[in-house]
């Protein structure tokens, strides 16, 4: 359904609008899917999941919390609050780093990686459903059409 339908807009709107529009829609309503699906029943947010994926696949001495800050999906995220939630969760480790005291080494507790084990399923059948709504065509069309619009706003971030 178009995003002026979706919507209820009645209006003109500047074609960059309705993009964006659509865009921000298209998000709100697969993050809807995935708290559904994934991160409301094992009680956790998606940013939760996403610092155990990449602590699943860092190094196995942890990785440093400004590893994390450059690797979460999430740009707004106080990656130090969210690890201090998931320390007192049972979820993760924080330790002192020793080649940089100023730096923390965080680690996946047995428990978290036994969290991360038992939604990997969930969510890898969630990603084949993705994958299912679009054909194989249109899913690489629409991943270099988006690959191209982050760069596009990637460039204006720098020049900003």
């Amino acid at each position: 359904m178009p995003v002026r339908d979706e919507l209820l807009i009645t209006k003109d709107i500047h074609p960059g609008q309705e993009l964006l529009l659509s865009i921000l829609l298209t998000r709100e309503l697969v993050s809807r899917w995935s708290d559904e699906r994934l991160f409301k029943p094992a009680g956790i947010t998606d940013q939760q999941f996403n610092v155990m994926r990449i602590l699943k696949g860092g190094p196995p001495e942890g990785s440093l919390i400004r590893e994390i800050r450059r690797r979460i999906l999430t740009c707004r995220a106080d990656v130090p609050r969210l690890v201090d939630r998931m320390v007192r969760g049972g979820l993760v480790t924080r330790r002192e780093d020793p080649a940089d005291r100023r730096g923390c080494r965080v680690s996946l507790t047995p428990r978290g990686a036994e969290l991360e084990a038992r939604l990997a399923p969930v969510h890898d059948a969630l990603c084949r459903e993705v994958e299912e709504l679009l054909s194989r065509e249109d899913r690489e069309a629409l991943q270099g059409l988006l690959d191209a619009f982050r760069a596009g706003i990637q460039r204006k971030l720098r020049q900003a």
